[in-house]
């Protein structure tokens, strides 16, 4: 199967193509304030440096959110363009299932991604999968243990949890693995979850 990943829900901003289910190319840089400018550039050189079209792919994956508001925008905008465009898939894929994808845990943990002040977007996972709405509330140190997480140095001390690292690669490969289910979401149905105090998110299928 043959599918670009989009990944620009935080700091990270960057793209993988994949053929044949196997990651041929990954660009992705850590940096904020340049999705708007960089990713479409990305983008397009993943598909010309490999002779692709659009319209020969099977979907398009993106990071669906919690994450920036502004990043998300930016990431889903792009990808919806580029599914209309090729008349093929849109694969939503939840950020913090993308956060988890690195970490081996048994029982319960926490998955925390900085949002703004002393905010964060947490889940609680249990030995790999989804075990509590996504929720914006504000960090408490003794409530998330164990803690993975990105872009927490903020508001966490150096040691205090383990990194979660974000990566269009993640995102392609659970698209790949979830394609059947998430490839099937109507287009016009599918928006960022950006996730706030107020509207909370819901516990993704497994």
């Amino acid at each position: 199967m043959n599918i670009l990943a989009i990944e620009s829900a935080s700091t990270i901003c960057g793209a993988a193509l994949f053929l044949d289910n196997k990651l041929v190319e990954l660009d992705e840089i850590n940096q904020p304030r340049i999705h708007g400018e960089r990713l479409p550039l990305v983008v397009h050189d993943l598909l010309l440096n490999h002779s692709m079209q659009v319209a020969e792919l099977e979907g398009i994956a993106v990071s669906s959110g919690p994450g920036s508001y502004t990043g998300l925008r930016i990431g889903m905008s792009l990808a919806k363009g580029l599914a209309m465009a090729g008349n093929i898939p849109l694969i939503p894929v939840p950020t913090m299932e993308v956060m988890n994808r690195s970490i081996s845990q048994n029982g319960v943990y926490w998955v925390l991604l900085h949002s703004h002040k002393n905010m964060v977007f947490s889940q609680r996972f249990n030995s790999g999968k989804p075990d509590s709405v996504i929720e914006c509330e504000p960090f408490e140190p003794e409530k998330y243990i164990p803690r993975f997480g990105f872009n927490l140095d903020s508001i966490c001390k150096p040691g205090d949890y383990k990194l979660a690292p974000m990566s269009a690669k993640f995102v392609g490969e659970l698209a790949l693995q979830n394609f059947d289910k998430w490839a099937n979401i109507d287009l016009s149905q599918i928006t960022p979850n950006y996730v706030t105090s107020f509207n909370l998110g819901k516990v993704p299928e497994n």
